[in-house]
């Protein structure tokens, strides 16, 4: 009896802490653009600066400013870019503002919240693919997206074409026989408007030519794998993100450059050496996995 108590209690905290595991990710990995300017005009030496970010804790009602992150980086040139997963968003804490402190030609300078209120001032969207496989990534095509739908008007008669919507009834459900509801279990059933079916043979036919005709529609997906900005260990950023930088010094001595507009998908300035820093959800797990260990070892007497 003790013992069935014990591991009622492991259960139940399991899923207790089944919530906080699923809320408790890490941010998107990032990669941030610089472009130093000064007077409206790309500042083309190099630049050594740090960021400082400031902001409170996410867990709990503590609102008092500190100190959550914090690099430094050489700019080698114009739209440097570096790996900023974890600069301007923190696990667990809530980014308010971050300064920045540089030199160039041995002037130093300071900019303060320079990506505005909450990264206000940060501009970036997400990584430019929709499906990955493997190690391959592709970018859904206008053709794909014709080919793809067309299949599910096929299959969903009375899809209204809204990709976020109610695709409606499934034509292959046509061929369903209905059963018994007490033998309505494991594969091979399925329940529409709490009534049970069976799947047929000609069900599984037609399941199977919609996945077909679904598989076709991908020869019209671009692979985007080479276009990808990836961090040291090959996997594309979540996001790509820049930022310009505005400096007042008295001189930067540059030499004559083309005003030179923040990076576009067909722009590729240098890249500095990435530095990533590995995020603290992809710890979650192990730490999860060593809360419980000392849980049931401590319901049985021992010690972690």
């Amino acid at each position: 009896m003790k013992a069935t108590t014990k591991i009622f209690i492991v259960i139940t905290l399991c899923f207790s802490f089944a919530g906080i595991v699923k809320a408790d990710v890490g941010p998107m990995s990032r990669q941030t653009a610089f472009y130093f300017q000064q007077n409206g005009q790309p500042i083309t030496q190099q630049v050594e600066f740090t960021v400082k970010c400031y902001g409170t804790s996410a867990m709990g009602s503590e609102s008092k400013l500190l100190k959550i992150s914090e690099a430094s980086e050489t700019c080698q040139s114009y739209g440097c870019k570096f790996n900023t997963t974890n600069l301007f968003e923190v696990y667990r804490q809530n980014t308010k503002y971050c300064d920045l402190e540089g030199g160039v030609n041995g002037q130093k300078f300071s900019v303060n919240k320079f990506v505005g209120n909450n990264l206000s001032g940060l501009n970036c969207h997400r990584a430019d693919f929709n499906i990955s496989t493997g190690d391959k990534y592709y970018k859904k095509t206008p053709a794909y997206k014709s080919c793809y739908n067309a299949v599910l008007k096929e299959y969903y008669p009375s899809w209204n074409g809204d990709e976020n919507g109610n695709l409606g009834n499934f034509i292959c459900h046509q061929s369903l026989v209905e059963v018994p509801q007490n033998e309505c279990a494991g594969y091979g059933y399925i329940t529409i408007n709490n009534i049970c079916y069976k799947f047929t043979n000609e069900t599984y036919a037609c399941i199977a030519e919609k996945d077909r005709k679904m598989k076709l529609c991908d020869q019209y997906l671009e692979d985007v794998t080479s276009k990808l900005a990836k961090d040291s260990n090959g996997y594309p950023f979540e996001q790509i993100c820049e930022v310009n930088v505005p400096v007042s010094i008295s001189s930067t001595n540059n030499q004559e450059a083309p005003n030179i507009q923040p990076t576009t998908q067909n722009q590729t300035p240098t890249e500095q050496p990435q530095t990533p820093t590995e995020q603290p959800s992809k710890n979650i797990f192990i730490r999860i996995i060593d809360f419980f260990r000392c849980s049931f070892l401590k319901i049985f007497g021992k010690s972690c």
